[in-house]
């Protein structure tokens, strides 16, 4: 187990027998805090906006059906982006929105309903 060695180990070793008389140095540790900017620096949220995004926080996932979509580079790029900075997740987000689109048009689930009941099986 002692003989296992890290590249960074072996490159010192190298360098050590090259004769290289610098020091190697150790790289700064990343700091392990998000930086976050400071409240001074923070961009104003409209009210609407900020409450939107706690009814999405707070929405729970409880289906179990799992389905594939299809949503093109710039819509993932700005879902990726919103769970940076809201950490709110990407199937939450569209199974909140989906959710919210049929409440808005219950005329769409009205039509759904009734023309199920034309079809002959």
């Amino acid at each position: 187990m002692n003989e296992i060695k890290t590249l960074a180990d072996e490159l010192r070793e190298t360098i050590k027998k090259d004769g290289n008389s610098k020091p190697v140095t150790q790289p700064k540790a990343l700091s392990t805090e998000k930086e976050r900017p400071s409240a001074k620096n923070a961009i104003p949220i409209d009210p609407s906006v900020e409450k939107l995004f706690d009814n999405m926080l707070s929405y729970e996932l409880t289906g179990k059906e799992k389905l594939l979509i299809r949503l093109d580079d710039r819509t993932v790029f700005l879902l990726k982006q919103l769970k940076i900075a809201k950490s709110i997740d990407m199937n939450k987000l569209i199974a909140y929105s989906l959710q919210y689109f049929l409440h808005q048009h219950p005329e769409l689930i009205q039509y759904i309903k009734e023309n199920i009941k034309t079809i002959e099986l």
